[in-house]
C-alpha cells in the first residue's frame, strides 16, 4: 500500500508532482513474473528510436521533470536538505539497506556516475559526470528507495517504479517505464544488465504490468 507523505506545498506546475511521489510503503507490491517476461521480451526486441519525435519528447520531459524534482529534494529547507555527490566509486554502498540507512542518517547520497560505463552510453540522456542520467539516478535512489525504504530486489524495484511515476506527466511516464521497469525486467528474467535503448513500450502492456500480482 502506498500512502503520500505530507510535505510543504511547492510551485511546480509543469506536470511534475513531487508530493504524490514521496510515499510511505506498508510493504512492496509484488511483480507479476509472466508480465515481467513480456515486458523484458518487448524491450529486448524493440528498436531504439532516439530520432523519433515522441521518444525525444518523452525523454525530454523525463529529464526536465527529474531535474525539478532533484532541485526540490536537495533544497536546504526540505527534509533537512539532501546533498548529492557523483562519484567514480563503483560501489559506494554495500547493500540497499546500507544506502537507505546512510542517506537517512547523513543526508548525503553518493551516486556512481554513468561516466564510468564508457561502453554503455545512453542515446538521449547525457552520461557525463553529473549529467542527465546521473541526476535521474539520484532521483530514483531518493524517491524509489531512501524515502519509502524499498530494497533493490525485484518487488522493491517494481514498487519504486509505481511510486516514482506518480511524480511525472503521462508522456514522461512512458520513458520512465523503459528506464526502470523494462530494464529491471530484463535483469530479473535473464540475469543480464540490459543495454540503454531509447524506446517507448506499448501502453496496454504497461497497464497490465502495473497490476502486479496479489
Amino acid at each position: 500500500m502506498l500512502r503520500a507523505i505530507d510535505i510543504p506545498e511547492d510551485d511546480l506546475t509543469d506536470g511534475t508532482d513531487v508530493r504524490r511521489g514521496l510515499v510511505e510503503v506498508a510493504g512492496p507490491r509484488k511483480v507479476d513474473a509472466q508480465r515481467a517476461h513480456e515486458v523484458a521480451d518487448c524491450f529486448v526486441s524493440a528498436r531504439g528510436e532516439p530520432g523519433n519525435a515522441m521518444v525525444q519528447a518523452a525523454y525530454g520531459q523525463l529529464e526536465e521533470q527529474s531535474d525539478r524534482i532533484l532541485l526540490f529534494l536537495t533544497r536546504p529547507r526540505h527534509l533537512g536538505g539532501i546533498r548529492v555527490v557523483f562519484t567514480r566509486c563503483r560501489l559506494p554502498y554495500a547493500s540497499d539497506r546500507e544506502m537507505i540507512a546512510a542517506v537517512r542518517r547523513s543526508r548525503l547520497l553518493e551516486v556512481t556516475t554513468a561516466a564510468t560505463e564508457r561502453d554503455q552510453r545512453h542515446p538521449l540522456m547525457g552520461c557525463e559526470v553529473g549529467g542527465a542520467f546521473d541526476r535521474f539516478r539520484a532521483v530514483h535512489d531518493l524517491v524509489g528507495h531512501v524515502f519509502p525504504r524499498l530494497g533493490f530486489d525485484r518487488d522493491g524495484e517494481f514498487t519504486a517504479w509505481l511510486a516514482q511515476e506518480q511524480m511525472h506527466s503521462h508522456l514522461a511516464r512512458r520513458a520512465l517505464a523503459t528506464e526502470l521497469h523494462a530494464k529491471h525486467s530484463v535483469l530479473w528474467t535473464s540475469g543480464q544488465v540490459s543495454e540503454h535503448k531509447a524506446t517507448l513500450l506499448d501502453l496496454d502492456l504497461l497497464a497490465r504490468a502495473r497490476q502486479g500480482r496479489p
